[in-house]
């Protein structure tokens, strides 16, 4: 099989595109948030600094779920739905992440403090 010099040039442009796509998936230029939000049921309950290590026990008309702040990053430390998916989700710091526990129709955001708005990566198509 011969390759033309056309050739070439087009699969290296396929695989330049395929690496800077690849890339902007797996990094994505967010911030680190400053602080979680926290919703039930779609109502914004409470919002905690990312700053402050802390403990809180949240409680729902579901249930009670247990988050964790710590070094600036926030987890689902405990969950007494049934399925407890909320509780394995990994630690989140950055804007935009979320944790959400669905039996109890609680959801946990990563926010900025100001008027800044948090840069949208690729996967969601909008320009950083």
């Amino acid at each position: 099989m011969n390759l033309q010099k056309t050739d070439i040039i087009f699969l290296s442009i396929l695989f330049s595109a395929g690496l800077l796509l690849a890339v902007l998936i797996y990094f994505p230029r967010t911030s680190v948030g400053t602080y979680v939000e926290i919703r039930v049921d779609g109502e914004k309950t409470a919002a905690y600094s990312l700053s402050t290590d802390r403990r809180e026990t949240l409680h729902t008309a579901s249930g009670e779920n247990t988050i964790m702040i710590q070094n600036g990053t926030v987890s689902m430390a405990a969950a007494d739905c049934p399925d407890r998916v909320c509780v394995s989700m990994r630690r989140i710091s950055r804007s935009g992440e979320t944790i959400v526990c669905l039996p109890h129709k609680l959801v946990l955001e990563i926010k900025n403090s100001g008027n800044e708005a948090a840069p949208l990566d690729a996967v969601t198509g909008g320009a950083p």
